[in-house]
């Protein structure tokens, strides 16, 4: 049986999107997170996934449910 996994690449895709969307800056984003703009970049890539915690806090800082941060493959 297949289950669902997240799609890290579609997921910095959509985090991209949702803070453009928001009219926040990147830095402004990792600010909040108490993340490096560096790592921040690197989510927005696809290199790396967020920490739930870091899922949560986009969230709520974009304004969005946590499915719409999340793609799944």
């Amino acid at each position: 049986m297949d289950y669902p996994v997240i799609d890290i690449e579609g997921t910095g895709i959509r985090i991209r999107e949702l803070i453009r969307e928001s009219g926040h800056t990147v830095s402004e984003v990792s600010e909040y997170l108490g993340a490096s703009t560096s790592l921040l970049y690197r989510y927005l890539r696809g290199e790396v996934l967020p920490s739930i915690d870091r899922i949560v806090a986009l969230s709520v800082y974009l304004e969005v449910p946590i499915d719409d941060i999340i793609a799944v493959a």
